[in-house]
């Protein structure tokens, strides 16, 4: 998150803090796959790493295309 903080643009700021953090959160469901035995909690887990790759791959699109 690191670099969100030295952006001075704001969008890009926000949108490489996201990155970020949804990085972390795939992280932690992934850990949840690994260990997890609730099946509605396992279902959450997938989700977000399903939903959350995809919000990162528009906004690493989007980053790419600024200048």
């Amino acid at each position: 998150m690191m670099a969100a903080v030295k952006e001075s643009d704001p969008d890009k700021a926000f949108a490489k803090g996201m990155v970020a953090h949804h990085e972390g959160a795939i992280a932690m469901a992934e850990t949840e796959l690994k260990y997890g035995k609730d099946p509605e909690m396992r279902k959450l887990a997938q989700d977000i790493i399903k939903a959350q790759k995809g919000e990162i791959e528009q906004m690493n699109k989007w980053l790419g295309n600024q200048k």
